[in-house]
Formats: C-alpha cells, structure tokens, sequence
C-alpha cells in the first residue's frame, strides 16, 4: 500500500457568482469609512483640548494612531480603484486627499509599489523584500524580548525618520509622479498651511497629528507588517498570513479588515468590508484550509511564532505602509 503527497492548487477558484458578488464595487461605503475615520480623529482632537488633561491627551493621541491607520487600510483601496475603475483620476484625487497626501505618500506611488509586490511577492523582484531583507529588525527568530523591544522602538520613534525615507523615497512613493499629480499635492500643501496658520492650528497639528504618527502608528504598522509575509512555509498563498482577532486587536492594529492579508493577495479587487467573508467563503475549500497560515492574534500569535526556536524559511519581505 502506498501513500501520496496530495498536490494542492497555487489558485483558488471560486463560484463566478460568488466571487461577482464579492468584487462588487462599493464607492460609497469607501467614501462613508474614509469620512468617519476622519470624523473619529476630529473629536478624539477636540475631546483631548476640552479636557486639558494629559491623560486624557496621551490616550486621544494613541487613538488617532489608530484612525492613522485605518485612514492608510483604505488608501490600500483607493490603490486598487475601489471609488471608481472608470474614472481613475477622480478615484486617486479623492484617495489622495484623503488618505495619501497626509502621510506624505501618493495613490500614483503606493500603487506602483504595491503591484510589483503583488506580482513578485516572496521573490527578488518584490520591492518591499528587497528593502526589508537586510534590516535587523526584520530578521527573525527572535526572542519575544528582542520583538517587544523592536515594537517599543518604533513606537518611542526611533526609526520614524528612516521609515518615512523608505516609504516617500526609497519606495518611490511621493517621487517620480505624474505632472497633475505633483500639482495637487502642492495645492494640498498650500492650502493646509493657509489654513493652519490662519486658524493658529500648529501647536495641535504636531500634537495631534504628526506626534502620534511619527510614535504609535510606527509601532502599528511594524506589528501588522510582521503579521503579513514573515516565518512563513511555502511559496504561493501560503506566504500571506490570515490573523483573527479580538474586538481590542481589530481597534489597535486590524482595522478595516487588514488583518485578511491572504484573502486579498488571493482575491484583491474584493473590497475591505468584504475580507471576513471572503474568508469564510474560503474555508469552505479545502485547498485553502490545508495550506492557509492562520493565526489567533498579533500581539499573542504571530510574535509567538516569530519568536520560535527555530523557523524553517528565512524571513522575507513587508507590505509597506498598508
């Protein structure tokens, strides 16, 4: 009697219909979350200056680093024309304003970032293995100390500088743009430093914008970045992570479903709303149940595997920023 390996497809394949249903556009619930990520981050301001308590700031500070980062899941899918396929101009102005220009990034450069990720993840020719195999902190295993240790000194800002380098230059993200493009980022610039000067707003903008991004949202993308491609088996599918999480994760770290990284390196035109059921309509395939690496947790599971005593593949590339 003998036994075979049984041999598991690189390509899942869903009912059209199903798969139809799940891709269906949705511009305005895109553009209602982008509004109440914003409107999150205005009252979080507004409560932490009415209460003049540094508590109270410190914890309305952290907070918007996480609406920080919830605003970059979503310049994730303006990215891939989410608002609109037909009007793509409109789909990256509304993306950039939104969600891009505020971070110093562009639509027009995450996007040509992120489609060579897509199409050459795990290999030499993904650029965000290339910019992240050389770095320490991104070489693992490691013990859970020397992780921590890493988050901490991204959330305390110690690498704040040399990240946003590798995103706005090295990553070509706010370089080499298209003219218009180039044009409504310095509009934006203008205006915003009208109003704020206007309005007497710098002392809070620092405060409350550039503070928690250079600090907690660091910290954030670090451990959501660990989450996604790193101490994984196989090449294909298998190389992105699928986290669930608790309500306390999906408020820090997974915001808008970008916890369900596998799912969309499998299915990206599905929007981010739709990522939970997506992956329940996966587990249904049993390809997809024996080779998915999911896992309960960021701050429980994948630093405990990352933090194994021995990992069997070398540790490999990051989705930059989102």
């Amino acid at each position: 009697m003998s036994t075979t390996t049984p041999v598991f497809p690189e390509k899942i394949i869903l009912p059209r219909a199903l798969l139809k249903a799940l891709a269906r556009p949705a511009p305005i619930r895109l553009l209602l979350q982008t509004g109440l990520e914003w409107l999150c981050i205005f009252g979080l301001i507004v409560l932490a200056t009415w209460s003049s308590h540094w508590v109270i700031s410190l914890l309305c500070m952290a907070l918007i680093a996480t609406r920080q980062h919830a605003l970059l899941t979503l310049m994730h899918d303006y990215s891939h024309y989410q608002l609109s396929r037909k009007r793509a101009w409109l789909n990256d102005l509304v993306g950039d304003v939104f969600t891009a220009f505020p971070f110093f990034i562009t639509i027009h450069g995450f996007r040509r970032n992120h489609m060579l990720h897509h199409k050459h993840a795990w290999t030499e020719d993904d650029p965000n293995y290339v910019a992240s195999a050389r770095k320490l902190r991104y070489q693992f295993p490691k013990t859970r100390q020397q992780v921590w240790s890493d988050v901490l000194k991204h959330g305390i800002g110690w690498y704040t500088l040399q990240e946003l380098k590798r995103y706005t230059v090295d990553a070509g993200m706010a370089t080499s743009l298209p003219r218009s493009t180039a044009i409504y980022r310095l509009v934006f610039a203008l205006v915003l430093v009208a109003a704020v000067t206007y309005f007497g707003m710098w002392h809070t903008l620092l405060l409350y914008w550039i503070v928690p991004l250079a600090t907690v949202l660091m910290a954030i993308l670090y451990v959501r970045d660990l989450g996604e491609h790193f101490g994984l088996p196989a090449e294909g599918f298998a190389n992105s992570r699928t986290v669930l999480v608790g309500w306390p994760e999906r408020l820090l770290i997974a915001q808008n479903g970008v916890n369900f990284h596998a799912e969309h390196h499998l299915f990206p035109s599905v929007p981010f709303f739709r990522l939970g059921r997506l992956h329940r309509s996966l587990m249904q395939e049993p390809a997809f149940r024996a080779r998915a690496v999911i896992t309960q947790g960021y701050l429980t599971g994948v630093l405990a595997e990352l933090s194994a005593a021995a990992l069997h593949t070398p540790s490999k590339g990051v989705d930059h920023v989102c």
